[in-house]
């Protein structure tokens, strides 16, 4: 483990200040930003089957499928012992609506059928809810309104999250936005917003994405969603959007102090470390450009957004 993730992991160890307000906390955390929008980031969904026979589904907690590794995640590749962690993103964003009423919550993510995130997938093919509806139900279980809530399914990556991020700031005029995450993300997602706004660096973008496509339908397919994509950000930039990232576990640890023991038992496992390591090196090799942003989920998400458009 390097330096710059241990440092990482040490954050967790600052002491919260019992005499510090939570309003006073939370608006600390997000820079003073008064967000118009709330956007969680989809994450792994655990399969829930009652007696009765009723199937639904809720976030994965910490100890998830992998928390013990696995032979197999359905591609013949073996997984180490790795941290899940969903579930803190909506009780996050649940309890930040609280502070702030008049923000939209919008919940990410669709599932690709290429992901494995439960342990039934590696066995069994089965049809699963999109990441962003169980977030919302999750956070509709919690109390949140279900007018306070935008659903966004389409996005298949943390990539193709970023990218709605900022088609939705653009459609809905908004100036000020916060994405709530583990903190473990959160280095990767704010460079890939910082890749999103280079305009060399998207063009670059572009040219590699562009390889997924073949033939001239889908080439034309591309190049609109493309263009509506960069249409989004040349808004966005006129507006001065301002993004602000918040961790999920900064969030539970002021809510309640069952929270802050928790997770500072959480990031001395060796399955949460795996987790930070393992988004570590795909956060260098983004800044070294050699990440091969050019897989299927793309594609997968460039082609839902043309079926949406046309239906």
């Amino acid at each position: 483990m390097t330096e710059d993730t241990a440092e990482q992991q040490n954050i967790f160890l600052t002491e919260i200040n019992p005499d510090q307000s939570k309003e006073d906390y939370y608006r600390e955390k997000l820079g003073g930003m008064v967000p118009e929008a709330f956007f969680v980031l989809g994450g792994g969904n655990r399969r829930i089957e009652e007696k009765g026979g009723r199937v639904w589904y809720k976030t994965s907690p910490y100890k998830g499928a992998f928390w013990n590794g696995n032979a197999g995640n359905g591609n013949g590749q073996e997984v180490k012992p790795k941290a899940g962690g969903a579930k803190p993103r909506p009780i996050a964003a649940v309890e930040l609506s609280g502070f702030y009423p008049n923000a939209k919550i919008v919940t990410m993510s669709h599932r690709p059928g290429t992901l494995y995130q439960m342990s039934e997938q590696t066995t069994q093919t089965q049809v699963q809810p999109p990441f962003a509806d169980v977030l919302a139900s999750d956070m509709e279980r919690l109390g949140l309104p279900s007018e306070r809530v935008v659903k966004e399914p389409e996005s298949t990556s943390t990539l193709t999250e970023m990218m709605e991020v900022f088609k939705l700031a653009a459609e809905n005029n908004w100036e000020n936005v916060a994405v709530i995450t583990n903190d473990y993300q959160i280095e990767r997602a704010q460079t890939i917003i910082d890749m999103l706004k280079d305009e060399g660096k998207l063009q670059g973008l572009r040219d590699r994405l562009g390889t997924l496509f073949n033939t001239r339908e889908e080439q034309e397919a591309f190049m609109r969603q493309w263009q509506k994509l960069e249409e989004a950000i040349g808004k966005t930039r006129e507006k001065g959007l301002n993004i602000n990232f918040i961790s999920a576990e900064d969030v539970l640890r002021k809510r309640n102090h069952l929270y802050d023991r928790m997770i500072k038992g959480l990031i001395e496992t060796i399955q949460y470390k795996n987790v930070v390591e393992g988004e570590r090196v795909g956060n260098d090799n983004i800044k070294a450009g050699t990440y091969n942003w050019a897989q299927p989920t793309f594609k997968e998400y460039i082609m839902s957004l043309e079926s949406k458009a046309f239906n």
